[in-house]
Order: C-alpha cells, then sequence, then structure tokens
C-alpha cells in the first residue's frame, strides 16, 4: 500500500475497490507529441456484432482551432490545477452550425494572466473555424471550470454561463454577435468552486431554471499538501478529495423577466455534496425534471421534483447513491439516455481507476447497477474517466459510449521525473454497443488520437458538420483539445430539431420514438448532462440499414402529442410544436 502524507486517503473496500490513495497503472500509450499518422488501425479484426468499424480524425489544427488549456501548474501540486475545464457546443450565431465555446484556467497563486482567456470559435462551415472571442466579449480571466448555454431570456438567442473558482459568470447574447455580462443585474451571484452547470425549466413555468454545481469548499484546498514514494524518493502528488469539506451547489430560479432569484433552501437543494457532473432530465416520467449529481468520494444525489421545482434527496431510495457494493465512488461526470429503449433514462457514470465505470440501468424510478454484466468492469476498470456520452457514432441503431479520461494520482509506470503527461496521461475510451447492451472496448481501432495519452475532461458530442455522423470535441487539461471528425462508414440517419410554439429549439423534457427498420427507439431532449461541457441538443437517432423511418411519436413538455408517418432518412427534420388548438400536426421541413 502507497501512503499518502499530509491528506487523510481511505480506502474503498472490497477487493475490486481502489484505493484513493493509490498509483494507478497506465497502458502503452503514444506520448503526447506522437505523430497522427503513427498507428495503423485497419489491419485489426473488427466483430460485426458491434456495427461499424469506428474512423474518427484530429481535424483540430486543419479546422483552425488554436486553444490551449492552460492549468495555472504551480510546481506544488495545488489540487485545482487537476480540474477542468470545459467545452460548449452551440448554435450563438443562429445560422445552423455548432459554434465551440472553450474554458481556460488561469494562474493560481498570482493575478490572472491577461493573456489566458476563454475562447469563442465561430464555425463558418466545412470544417473552419473563426476565433471571434473578442469581438464577442467572452473572454474572461478567471480560473475557469466549466460553462452551459440556453436562452435562458427567451428572445432566440442562445446565452453562457461560465462557471469558474470564485465568480461564475453569465453572458446575455445580444443577438448580433456580442455577448454582454449580466451576471449582477440578472441576480446571479455565485462565488464558490463551480463545476458543472445547466439551464432547465424546473418548475414548467416555460422559463430556464438555473443550477450550478458546486466541488470542494472554496479556499479549503490552499495549503493542501501530499506525497507519495516512488521507490525510496518522496515525490509530490494531488491530494484526495477526502480530506475536504464538500459544497452544496446553487439554485436560480427564473424570474421571467430577465432576472434570477437564488431559490436554493426553498426547492429543497441546500444538500452539502462534492458535485461535479449532473443530468437534469425526467428520470420517472412526471414531465418534471429531476437532478441527478455525481458526487466525488460519497453518495450521490438525486433531487426528484415534487413539483413546482420542490425537490427531494431520494438517492438511497432510487437506488443511485452507491456502487453495488454499497460503496460511495469517485463519480465524475453523468450522462443520461434510454439505452435499453424501455422508456426511461438510464445513467452512465465514470469514476477512479480500478473502480468500474458505473452504469445504472432504470425500471421506473428505481436503478439497478449493471455495469459488470454490460461489459464496463473489463472494458474500464484501469482507467479514470471525467466526461460520458451515450452516443450512436456508427449509426447502426445502438447507443454506444465515449469517456474522456485522465489521471488524478500518479501514473504507475511514471518516474519521479517523468513529465506531466507520463504521470497523469491516459487514453480517452470508446466502447461499442452489441446491440444486446454489451460494450465492448474499441478504442484501439478508432483512429490514432485514442492511442495518444493525455489528460481528459471536460467534451463535448456533436454533429459539427451537418452531415449525420456524431463528432467529438475534448477539452485536455493543460494542452491543446481534439476536434475529431467522425469518418465512420456508418448506416442511415436522422436529426430531429424540435421548436417549441415560443420558438424555442429543442427545448428539455421532449419524448420521442422513432420506429425505423422493425426497431423503436427513444431519445429525449435534455440540458444538462455532462461534465463541465454541453453537447448538441438536436435528437439523433442512427436508423441502421432502414432507408425511411415509418413512425415518429413526439410528446412535448406540455403533453402535446405530435405522430410524424414515413419520413425520409440521411437528413436534418426541423418540427415543429402543433397548436393549443391541434392545427399543425405535419408542422415540419427538411433541412438538408
Amino acid at each position: 500500500m502507497l501512503v499518502a502524507l499530509g491528506v487523510v486517503v481511505g480506502a474503498y473496500g472490497p477487493e475490486l475497490q481502489a484505493l484513493v490513495g493509490g498509483r494507478l497503472s497506465s497502458r502503452e500509450l503514444e506520448p503526447s507529441g506522437a505523430s497522427t499518422d503513427a498507428v495503423s488501425t485497419t489491419d485489426v479484426p473488427w466483430d460485426s456484432r458491434l456495427g461499424n468499424r469506428p474512423v474518427f480524425v484530429d481535424v483540430t489544427e486543419a479546422a483552425g482551432i488554436k486553444f490551449r488549456h492552460s492549468n495555472g501548474l504551480t510546481g506544488r501540486n495545488q489540487y485545482l490545477e487537476i480540474m477542468g475545464g470545459g467545452v460548449a457546443a452551440f448554435d450563438f450565431d443562429n445560422d445552423g452550425d455548432l459554434d465551440l465555446y472553450f474554458v481556460n484556467g488561469n494562474r493560481i497563486d498570482a493575478e490572472p494572466d491577461p493573456k489566458t482567456t476563454n475562447h469563442l470559435y465561430r464555425n463558418d462551415g466545412n470544417w473552419h473555424f473563426v476565433d471571434v472571442t473578442a469581438q464577442a466579449g467572452v473572454a474572461g480571466h478567471a480560473y475557469g471550470q466549466g460553462c452551459a448555454a440556453g436562452d435562458y431570456d427567451g428572445d432566440g438567442n442562445v446565452d453562457l454561463i461560465v462557471t469558474n473558482y470564485g465568480r461564475s459568470v453569465l453572458y446575455r447574447n445580444q443577438g448580433d454577435g456580442t455577448f454582454k455580462d449580466v451576471t449582477a443585474p440578472a441576480g446571479i451571484d455565485h462565488d464558490g468552486w463551480g463545476q458543472s452547470a445547466a439551464f432547465f425549466d424546473a418548475d414548467g413555468d416555460g422559463d430556464l431554471d438555473l443550477f450550478i454545481q458546486n466541488y470542494l469548499a472554496k479556499g479549503s484546498t490552499k495549503q493542501a499538501e501530499s506525497f507519495i514514494y516512488v521507490g525510496e524518493k518522496k515525490v509530490r502528488d494531488y491530494p484526495s478529495p477526502l480530506g475536504f469539506a464538500g459544497s452544496a451547489s446553487q439554485f436560480y430560479r427564473n424570474n421571467g423577466d430577465g432576472t434570477f432569484k437564488d431559490d436554493t433552501a426553498a426547492a429543497g437543494l441546500d444538500k452539502i455534496g462534492k458535485g461535479m457532473g449532473i443530468a437534469c432530465v425526467d428520470f420517472d416520467g412526471d414531465r418534471a425534471a429531476d437532478i441527478f449529481v455525481a458526487n466525488d468520494t460519497m453518495e450521490n444525489f438525486l433531487f426528484h421534483n415534487r413539483g413546482a421545482g420542490k425537490f427531494e434527496e431520494i438517492g438511497h431510495l432510487a437506488g443511485v447513491a452507491y456502487d453495488s457494493f454499497g460503496m460511495p465512488e469517485a463519480s465524475m461526470g453523468v450522462d443520461a439516455a434510454d439505452y435499453d429503449n424501455d422508456g426511461d433514462l438510464d445513467l452512465i457514470v465514470p469514476c477512479l481507476a480500478r473502480q468500474s465505470f458505473t452504469l445504472y440501468r432504470n425500471d421506473k424510478a428505481q436503478f439497478t447497477e449493471v455495469s459488470s454484466s454490460a461489459g464496463l468492469a473489463e472494458a474500464t476498470g484501469r482507467s479514470t474517466g471525467f466526461d460520458a456520452h451515450f452516443f450512436d457514432f456508427d449509426n447502426d441503431a445502438d447507443l454506444d459510449l465515449l469517456f474522456t479520461c485522465g489521471g488524478v494520482r500518479m501514473n504507475e509506470n511514471a518516474s519521479a521525473g517523468s513529465d506531466y503527461i507520463a504521470r497523469y496521461g491516459m487514453s480517452d475510451l470508446l466502447l461499442a454497443n452489441d446491440g444486446a447492451g454489451h460494450f465492448s472496448d474499441v478504442s484501439a481501432v478508432a483512429g490514432p488520437y485514442f492511442q495518444r495519452a493525455l489528460i481528459g475532461r471536460g467534451s463535448a458530442v456533436a454533429d459539427l458538420d451537418n452531415d449525420g455522423d456524431l463528432d467529438v470535441v475534448i477539452s485536455n487539461l493543460n494542452d491543446r483539445p481534439a476536434v475529431l471528425r467522425n469518418d465512420t462508414r456508418g448506416g442511415h440517419w436522422l436529426t430531429l430539431d424540435l421548436v417549441d410554439r415560443q420558438g424555442r429549439h429543442n427545448p428539455d423534457g421532449v419524448s420521442v420514438w422513432v420506429t425505423a427498420g422493425g426497431r423503436r427507439q427513444h431519445a429525449v431532449t435534455q440540458p444538462g448532462t455532462t461534465y463541465l461541457s454541453q453537447s448538441d441538443r438536436r435528437l439523433h437517432v442512427g436508423l441502421g440499414k432502414a432507408h425511411f423511418v415509418d413512425l415518429i411519436e413526439i410528446e412535448w413538455p406540455d403533453g402535446t402529442k405530435q405522430e410524424l408517418r414515413n419520413t425520409a432518412c440521411d437528413h436534418i427534420e426541423l418540427v415543429g410544436q402543433p397548436a393549443a388548438d391541434g392545427s399543425g400536426l405535419e408542422n415540419r421541413e427538411s433541412r438538408n
């Protein structure tokens, strides 16, 4: 057993659990600077039950993305250095292309460096991005963590919240390519260790409320020191969160006039946690968004929405507080989706190495951990995961999994003099679904990027070129991000861009069933299911070999139902909510 000095480091118990203080093993990986042409994957055998062979191409530099994340390395392994940053894929200029916003860190023990900022890249199409940070007014100079996007004032322009170590910032989109900092006049007074955030309608009044997650108590880790022994040499390493106090998240209720009210305690959301990931979705089918909070080294929370935005914490009762051994995990990010198409949204939660990432199957709001039977224990046990995504990378009509990975404790094969990537770098993971809910690691054949050791944190899945396959954007700690173009030769597809009566695109809580080729798939629009980041809000459905869609069944948050029959595949379908009197049931338009 390794000993960490200066911080209490505890164990999780059963044999399959990891010591938080233990050093983590890593695969033999290409170094960060390795050529992206060095690894060939085409000769690796492929199991056709897993769908189509994945092909992801790193186009970061060619696309014009020059951003580089800075974590303000101090040389003293300050805890803050290993947290952040996030990325958002959202259409800030309403041109139909998803733009990219990257959140940066900064100096830790000195005044912020004015040259170290967040960056906004406008998508001009054809994989060409332009840095518009300065003219848009969203640079920021704080120590950033995450971000979320949503039209909180209902003017048709998507706004932006940036969470920081310190005061979070609310940017109002003015509709002319610029943003305005409205944090104070809007009533946002968040000053903590911000993590993930989400705009969502908690009380069903049509306005987007705001949930900002906090991690540890701000300032609690400033003077913390931790060491391990590498052979006989005493080496600094990052401390465990077990030795520090957590913090309650903050909930801001939208007043409907462009301002918010801090309603955390009144809403029942003031429970102390160590939050890193959130999923604000309806888990029990009552049309009210619940909140799942992934907590680090303590039980997870599930806040059940009892109506009107009043919540009750039921994580223990629902079966999501602990793993199958009854132990808390180092839960990081989270995603929610109906991977088994039974009508309930399931949860995937990445954790610390040797814990296995956790898959919670939802059966009418009662969850069962099925990580081992689904293949996750075998596929993920050696990795530390931060962000997670359910997505159909090959359009074969089942949901696959993506995990960003990176260490928080020194890798087992690192030496005392190793560089930062060698100490904490890991490869990200891509897992393919065999169609029966069992996942296999296919990272080795997904392209050279997945062979590299980096420190992955926030990420977004989005169709950046509107060609029907989902691309990936990954924020890497203290390094360049990765923009991965999906070149997989997959099946047919359909993307739904859903517009409600108020003109809002893809409002949260729209439930959709798609029937094609003898299969019926379920998807739900959702605002925040991530670690620090925001993905494409449009509903993307892989159709496999089906050449058209027999039936699309849509249920809007207010209960309005809509059916669309005999829809062509391989395009983006713009669908408008029917009028209250029932007219407009065929309100739709093909985008491409």
